[in-house]
């Protein structure tokens, strides 16, 4: 059996399920205080809950068991991206990322790629000490977490499956307790999100302040001339609570209306909105238990390598196997040294001597000479030359809708930065495609993207020559 769970600031909520049948829901109540925004602020408190949840249901605990966090401490964003390898999607999450936490090599970091007609990604981003707290705690109370799910993120996986929120501008809200997350979906494509702390002393003033949150989605929805909201769609909430809400929404050109997760023989109220999308979504979403082993890999990958303990290893067998071989030799040696000085100290190879030693130091010169020369021209000959088909390639003939605004020719590198502007992000990958097939790059990275004041795509990348380009 699995098991989705999700924690809330009132309560802990267990599904445990086989398939696609649920077998057992359990909620336990927190005390106050122990969550905050998705965030565990008394990991003693919650170890406890959590161990007793095991004592009384513990096999719902004896499989797989996956988490599901959500709150404003967890960062959500929508990139726009080309086309890239899992490495510099990560790089890409990370560099946009890095200025919402206080130290980025805390940064647990995963992504999402959204519709391919959308280029862009879902960047998702968590502190590691929030991330090793919530591992801690279920570690205390005997769990063992095998995933740890973005809510946000299912959110998507929900609404792509749903075909009829696809062709519409709806609202989707998660009410949890007193906050509320709000996405606007477009055709199916999420353009907006916002969390919204809801006041009020009972039911009526929250469901007004509910009412209040759509209608300023409405009036921020037409400033950015998105499509007319037609459907505001809530969950956590039943139907009697939405035909209150109806008492207070005036605006009849938006339905209002809750959605059904989930039919079976178990009931999950719908406040367990949460641990049931997981539960029939979670499958396939960024997973930061493992986005947790990837920094720690990541940070481990840059720090220097000590390649100076193994080098001085080999050097000390070097040397003691020089020293056994000396010892051996050294008596043979002697004993031929008195000899060969005898020798040496002769007049005739003393005359000998001085004539080898002065035809050793011309020819030496010559041959000193002859080196530097051919080592000018390999050098030479090595570097990539900047000529005029070279810069046409690159800047006119590359037979893209590029516009090229800045070149920069480092010979010494044997590369070319290039800045330029394009109508969209598969422009600027159609450029790059065009640079590897004629052969003037062996590899091009990317250094940046932005938009012009006239809303064109810009963007500059580091073109590498191949050798005798």
């Amino acid at each position: 059996m699995k098991t989705s769970i999700y924690v809330s600031a009132e309560h802990i909520q267990a599904i445990g399920y086989t398939g696609d049948s649920v077998n057992q829901f359990v909620s336990f109540p927190l005390h106050e205080g122990t969550m905050y925004n998705g965030t565990i602020t008394d990991n003693v408190i919650l170890s406890e809950c959590l161990t007793t949840m095991k004592r009384e249901n513990p096999d719902l605990f004896s499989g797989v068991v996956s988490l599901v966090a959500d709150g404003s401490s967890i960062l959500t964003r929508r990139l726009a991206a080309p086309k890239l390898n899992n490495k510099q999607y990560l790089q890409l999450v990370r560099d946009d990322l890095a200025d919402s936490i206080e130290d980025p090599d805390d940064l647990v970091c995963g992504y999402r790629k959204l519709d391919f007609t959308e280029n862009a990604i879902l960047a998702c981003g968590i502190s590691k000490i929030q991330v090793d707290s919530y591992i801690a705690a279920f570690r205390e109370a005997g769990i063992k977490l095998d995933s740890i799910h973005i809510g946000a993120e299912i959110v998507l996986s929900y609404v792509k499956a749903m075909p009829e929120m696809r062709n519409a501008t709806v609202v989707l809200n998660i009410i949890d307790g007193v906050t509320m997350l709000s996405m606007i979906f477009e055709d199916g494509n999420n353009v907006f999100m916002s969390r919204t702390r809801l006041y009020g002393e009972g039911k009526e003033q929250l469901f007004q302040n509910i009412v209040e949150n759509l209608n300023g989605l409405a009036v921020f929805s037409r400033s950015q001339n998105f499509q007319e909201i037609t459907g505001s769609y809530y969950l956590g909430i039943s139907e009697d609570d939405v035909r209150l809400l109806e008492a207070f929404h005036i605006n009849t050109d938006i339905k209002l209306g809750t959605l059904t997760l989930f039919e079976g023989n178990v009931s999950i109220p719908p406040d367990a909105h949460f641990s049931c999308l997981n539960m029939m979504y979670g499958g396939g979403c960024v997973d930061l238990v493992a986005a947790r082993r990837e920094l720690d890999n990541y940070i481990k990958s840059r720090r220097p390598k000590k390649l100076w303990i193994p080098a001085m290893a080999a050097y000390i067998i070097i040397l003691a196997a020089a020293a056994a071989f000396l010892l051996i030799r050294i008596g043979k040696v002697d004993r031929s040294i008195a000899d060969m000085s005898m020798y040496a100290a002769s007049p005739a190879v003393m005359e000998k001597y001085e004539e080898l030693e002065a035809l050793t130091y011309e020819a030496a010169s010559y041959f000193e000479v002859a080196r530097q020369a051919d080592a000018k021209s390999d050098w030479e000959n090595s570097l990539p030359r900047a000529a005029g088909k070279l810069l046409d390639l690159i800047v006119l003939h590359h037979g893209v809708d590029v516009a090229v605004t800045s070149f920069d020719f480092d010979e010494s590198l044997g590369s070319v930065r290039v800045s330029a502007r394009c109508a969209d992000a598969n422009v600027s990958a159609d450029y790059v495609d065009a640079l590897l097939k004629k052969g003037v790059a062996r590899s091009v990275n990317y250094q940046g993207y932005g938009r012009s004041t006239g809303g064109e795509f810009t963007f500059t990348v580091d073109i590498l020559l191949r050798k005798g380009a």
